[in-house]
């Protein structure tokens, strides 16, 4: 009977390292509700600009953009096209586009300038 139990308490321990391990690695929340809270929660760290990407704040890209790590752009965009599968946006011109850079370890956007919107 003990080495039973002792055996039960082993795996439980085990799974429980791996669900705690799986989670701290994820550069999202994996456990988050909707996608904004998946976006609120993600990585931003960084240490060149080349680690960091934007990602839109909703379905439509009048939402606007956040600076994130790419890493976690690859899951936040997974889950932004599942969520807004079914999303109607209206077909508008938006000046929301950011240029993104690392900054003290933190991806940062700032917004893109109007010129550069416009065809040369």
């Amino acid at each position: 009977m003990n080495i039973k139990l002792l055996g039960l308490l082993g795996v439980a321990f085990f799974v429980a390292g791996c669900a705690a391990t799986e989670q701290a690695a994820s550069p999202i929340n994996v456990k988050a509700k909707t996608y904004a809270e998946a976006l609120q929660s993600a990585d931003k760290s960084c240490r060149v600009d080349e680690d960091c990407t934007s990602v839109g704040k909703g379905c439509c890209p009048c939402a606007g953009n956040e600076a994130v790590n790419k890493d976690a752009a690859k899951l936040l965009n997974q889950r932004l096209n599942k969520e807004c599968a079914q999303a109607v946006c209206t077909l508008q011109m938006c000046y929301v586009e950011i240029n993104t850079s690392c900054q003290n370890g933190t991806c940062v956007g700032t917004p893109k300038p109007m010129k550069d919107y416009f065809a040369k």
